[in-house]
């Protein structure tokens, strides 16, 4: 569902509408009563100027389906699952047009399970995804609120991981429990950030776009009294376009609150590329993601391949190694996930996404993200067959 209200005035008279005469069947007598409203509204604001429109949108995201996993902790398992192709969530946003080529903006974005109505991002955390608001021209955005960094703006959200493709199935994570990252449990979960990880008191500055070229830079305080510095989050990604192709950098360096006293934390940089043909795509990734505390570091690769075969019908598939360096036992893995979707409407689609990895090194122990934990050995398969619906 979604609502525009396209000004003050407009946004009066349809409350009214619906407040008084139970939506759209206004008769005769609610009809005069309305072009009274707009009438008194309308001559209540010649005396000032008239502002330019803004407009409000609820949107969001259900995704749900059956899963099967090979090996968690030496069984099988067959479980209901949330939004494994994107998370279900639910968002609010808008701008208002300021003149001259000036608007502010914003936006409360909730990521839950549909299973059961938890948010994700731990207790507490209502507007998990993404939450804020600021002000923007003809040559960008300058944000402040609780903000995902430029790992997922600029190698994502332009398509070079699998992750856009299969979701958070070819999201990285694999046999590396010790790796450290501060907002998973699992020590290793999404380690490059390019699933989605929002960064809390940011303020994030996104270009317009300049004949293909985009850059931003964030900067997280940590609020730490007499050290700037200890518990801030930096991030900054560049990414261009040119008919089919795209390459991206990103660059982002999260201290954590909890790894030597807010002096150390997660550092990570990625570069991707793309290239589209007619009805398919080819794009690659690479990251390093390095924990400045312990000095453990982990190289991902991805290369993907998506195609259109129909109007309805479509298929992705994603090839990721990972290694990590002598901290993490030098274990590594290689990682093939795979989609099919079918478009049953413009806003429902259903597929079927599956992952198979194969983790090496001592005691190394596989793992695809957001298994519901690790196999007992080296191998773990998990499908899905789910349902996903736009609003």
């Amino acid at each position: 569902m979604k609502v525009y209200t396209h000004a003050a005035i407009n946004f009066k008279l349809k409350f009214y509408k619906y407040k008084l005469y139970g939506g759209d069947n206004v008769n005769r007598h609610g009809s005069f009563v309305c072009s009274c409203l707009v009438a008194s509204l309308l001559c209540g604001g010649l005396t000032h100027a008239v502002y330019a429109q803004s407009n409000v949108e609820i949107t969001g995201l259900l995704g749900a389906g059956v899963g099967y996993s090979s090996n968690i902790g030496g069984r099988s398992n067959v479980t209901a699952n949330p939004g494994i192709l994107r998370p279900s969530a639910v968002i609010f946003r808008g701008n208002e047009d300021l003149g001259d080529g000036n608007r502010a903006v914003f936006y409360l974005g909730s990521l839950f399970s549909i299973l059961n109505g938890n948010v994700f991002g731990g207790p507490g955390s209502l507007f998990s995804r993404e939450s804020y608001v600021g002000l923007g021209n003809r040559y960008g955005t300058l944000t402040v609120g609780n903000q995902r960094d430029f790992m997922f703006d600029s190698l994502t959200l332009n398509r070079y991981p699998g992750s856009f493709f299969e979701g958070s199935y070819a999201a990285h994570q694999g046999p590396f429990p010790k790796f450290g990252v501060s907002y998973s449990a699992q020590g290793s979960f999404d380690f490059d950030r390019v699933n989605g990880e929002a960064i809390a008191n940011t303020v994030k500055f996104r270009s317009a776009d300049f004949s293909g070229l985009t850059f931003g830079a964030m900067y997280g305080f940590g609020g730490v009294p007499g050290s700037f510095g200890r518990s801030s989050s930096s991030s900054f990604g560049i990414n261009y376009e040119y008919a089919n192709a795209g390459i991206g950098a990103a660059y982002t360096m999260v201290k954590s609150p909890s790894t030597n006293s807010g002096n150390d934390g997660i550092r990570n940089i990625g570069l991707g590329a793309r290239y589209g043909f007619d009805k398919a795509v080819i794009s690659g990734l690479a990251t390093v993601s390095r924990n400045t505390a312990t000095g453990a570091q982990i190289t991902a690769f991805d290369l993907s391949v998506g195609h259109d075969f129909s109007a309805v019908w479509y298929a992705s598939a994603t090839y990721t190694y990972m290694r990590g360096n002598a901290q993490l036992n030098n274990n590594h893995a290689n990682q093939l996930t795979s989609l099919l979707g079918y478009r049953v409407s413009k806003r429902t689609t259903v597929y079927v996404d599956a992952a198979w990895q194969v983790a090496s090194g001592a005691n190394a122990m596989a793992q695809v993200n957001s298994s519901a934990g690790p196999a007992s050995g080296n191998r773990q398969f998990v499908s899905t067959f789910s349902i996903q619906h736009t609003f």
